[in-house]
């Protein structure tokens, strides 16, 4: 009787989560983006912005389906939005507006499709949903328990930004 073989793309669960969570493979993204394509050092921090410990934050929110199901969010101060979007658009950004807030949305996007990109199982096998961005003060963003959270911080000239991704594999 003949075996029927499972497809190249199809990775087993550990293998699966070690790749997703491997956080060299953020970096390098988080680097191709921001360093490369908008020309400013980032720097990895070690300061973890979080909705509940700055007085104005901004998350951006990509959903994940297929491949994996969950989240990827870009969390960020004010005046760290601002700065993103500055740098990304090319002008002067004197308050959060709408241009600052489809800039953040725009930059989670662009993240979320570069990082998924970069590992072969996502690549064509994961949809990202339109970017959601929560603005305000002391918020929490409840998430369904995860079979796997991977979260960074990053330095960005002044400011510092945080990338959380939380997963299961369906």
């Amino acid at each position: 009787m003949a075996q029927s073989a499972q497809p190249v793309d199809t990775p087993d669960s550990n293998n699966f989560v070690a790749t997703v969570m491997d956080t060299s493979v953020l970096d390098q993204t988080v680097e191709q983006v921001l360093g490369l394509m908008m020309g400013v050092p980032v720097n990895i921090s070690d300061t973890n912005l979080s909705p509940s410990n700055a007085p104005v934050t901004l998350t951006a929110v990509i959903g994940l389906a297929g491949a994996l199901s969950g989240a990827f969010t870009v969390v960020v101060d004010e005046a760290g939005a601002k700065q993103i979007t500055a740098c990304m658009m090319g002008i002067e950004v004197t308050s959060v507006d709408e241009t600052v807030l489809d800039g953040l949305g725009e930059i989670a996007n662009i993240l979320a499709g570069a990082w998924k990109s970069r590992i072969p199982s996502l690549s064509s096998a994961c949809l990202l949903s339109v970017p959601t961005v929560v603005i305000g003060t002391h918020y929490d963003i409840h998430k369904k328990t995860s079979t796997f959270r991977l979260g960074r911080s990053y330095r960005f000239q002044d400011s510092t930004f945080s990338v959380t991704l939380h997963g299961e594999q369906p």
